[in-house]
């Protein structure tokens, strides 16, 4: 597995590298730890780094690049010592923007990224580099809010979608950690919010139909987290099931609130997801709305 930590010295990326380890990533992993030095590009295509270099007597970027390699340190020792390849990259311009081209490029299967960056206010529950490489990186993200030395429960929402087939593809390739508890939860929208969407449908006059459909969708729902329990009891894992009731997004993050998991998994999109679409509206909002750290599996993950 290739993957990409992205640093910026803030208390968040710190949290990725401890929590990245928590992951115990499969033998041969190769992680790259990254951190970009932020250039703004003013009109005209002009740089503060261009007039800088003129008056820094030669020096060019040389300062950027030794304070850069002396933020990288601490979490490459940090994975070093736990026996993992690791190779660095300091990267100049818009931090979103540079590692998503550098996940890119190398092809990486995982991004990690802490939830906030130095320069983000407290006030937002995500920080605008990791919504932004949430959104336009073409493979899984890890966004990291708390510090994770063992994982011990994980919350893994279900919807049967080939997003959340990959989900759990993805977590048994890592493999997880054999003491994780694996919480499995899918939810049921509301018939009645669903269908009032319907203006043509008459509900009283199909009464008979709608109960058998909830009945067919609530069957269903057992069906499908039974497939997906079996997946993580044939491999050792401890589960447990939930089937809600509610909005997806909100349900998930209510019963995260309940477990506090140490981290949540979902798919980039869910059954109604058009493939146009950069990331699917129940991942952007567990994303930026639960307290805990999510990690957004893509299907087109390499």
């Amino acid at each position: 597995m290739k993957v990409l930590l992205a640093v910026d010295g803030s208390q968040y990326s710190d949290a990725a590298a401890t929590t990245l380890l928590a992951l115990q990533m499969p033998r041969g992993t190769q992680i790259t730890v990254a951190t970009v030095v932020p250039e703004h590009t003013f009109l005209g295509g002009i740089t503060l780094e261009r007039f800088r270099h003129l008056h820094a007597a030669g020096q060019g970027r040389k300062p950027q690049e030794e304070a850069a390699a002396e933020l990288l340190a601490g979490p490459v020792r940090l994975l070093r010592e736990a026996g993992i390849d690791v190779e660095t990259a300091v990267l100049f311009g818009q931090p979103a923007e540079e590692i998503v081209r550098l996940a890119n490029r190398t092809k990486d299967d995982l991004v990690v990224v802490g939830a906030k960056g130095v320069s983000d206010s407290s006030r937002f529950p995500l920080g605008s580099v990791a919504q932004k490489v949430m959104r336009y990186a073409g493979t899984s993200v890890l966004l990291v809010r708390e510090k994770t030395k063992r994982l011990r429960r994980l919350l893994f929402a279900v919807d049967g979608s080939k997003y959340s087939d990959e989900t759990a593809r993805f977590l048994l390739r890592l493999p997880l950690p054999h003491h994780t508890r694996v919480v499995l939860a899918t939810s049921l929208e509301s018939h009645v919010a669903a269908l009032v969407k319907m203006p043509t449908l008459d509900l009283a006059a199909n009464q008979v139909i709608i109960e058998e459909l909830q009945a067919a969708e609530e069957e269903a729902a057992r069906g499908l987290i039974r497939k997906t329990q079996d997946q993580f009891r044939s491999k050792g894992y401890e589960t447990e099931t939930l089937v809600l009731k509610g909005q997806p997004a909100a349900e998930i993050i209510g019963v995260a609130n309940t477990v506090n998991p140490d981290l949540i998994a979902v798919g980039a999109k869910g059954l109604s997801g058009i493939d146009a679409f950069l990331l699917g509206s129940v991942a952007q909002r567990v994303a930026r709305f639960a307290r805990y750290s999510v990690l957004i599996v893509n299907a087109q993950s390499r």
